[in-house]
């Protein structure tokens, strides 16, 4: 039997890579018959074993997102506890964990909002592998040579076969999330994502096969393409 979970879902973002005509916020676009959030939160609102879902919003949209959850659940689902988000991920996530009132035990899940085709197999994958590991994440290994580059030069060419995309969702150790997100904010360091923020808390962090689909809708290029994946 799978351990419980609470999953904190980011979707708080600003979207500045998306330039959306009237800066609609990337989670609320329609993708066939729903908008792009509803996908990941309808996957762990049916999880039993997920018993809380922390949902992280802007202000802005939080009427319009629980019109949209109204209109499709015909109630308030009664997992959602409402987050409103901060100025960077990170801060998002603090406030999250800031209102959860036990972070000594148990896992939580970190996912984004923003990438609709993550799947029951990869949920059970990253649960089965979190029962030995403090902190697990999908990732895909990268397909294109990856260079470090600094105004317009490369400083330093990157080994492929050890360079990875990373995706979410993530899991991890409560205590351990807790832990690294306190020591950053106390440290003023702002990370990529959480894992990068339990790795400076010197803690390990797996990383098992994620999918190509599980991408992030990030561009207009990216919503173009899952539109084409989901009519197809």
């Amino acid at each position: 039997m799978a351990d419980p979970y609470e999953v904190i879902l980011l979707a708080a973002g600003s979207a500045r890579r998306f330039h959306h005509p009237e800066k609609l916020n990337k989670v609320l676009m329609p993708l066939a018959d729903r908008p792009v959030f509803d996908y990941s939160f309808r996957l762990f609102n049916k999880d039993t074993d997920c018993r809380k879902i922390w949902f992280v919003v802007n202000a802005v949209n939080q009427p319009l997102i629980q019109d949209y959850l109204i209109d499709l659940y015909k109630e308030m689902p009664e997992k959602i506890q409402w987050v409103i988000g901060g100025r960077e991920r990170q801060d998002s996530v603090a406030r999250a964990l800031a209102q959860m009132t036990r972070t000594d035990q148990g896992k939580i899940m970190i996912h984004d909002a923003a990438r609709p085709f993550v799947t029951r197999d990869l949920l059970d994958a990253l649960i089965q592998a979190g029962k030995a590991s403090p902190a697990v994440t999908l990732g895909i290994p990268a397909k294109d040579s990856i260079k470090i580059v600094r105004d317009k030069r490369v400083v330093r060419s990157l080994f492929r076969p050890e360079v990875w995309h990373i995706q979410t969702p993530q899991l991890f150790d409560s205590i351990v999330l807790k832990q690294a997100v306190d020591q950053a904010e106390q440290e003023h360091f702002y990370g990529n994502e959480e894992t990068e923020l339990v790795e400076r808390a010197g803690y390990p962090v797996k990383v098992i096969s994620g999918s190509d689909d599980n991408f992030k809708l990030t561009t207009a290029f990216d919503y173009q393409m899952a539109r084409m994946l989901k009519e197809s």
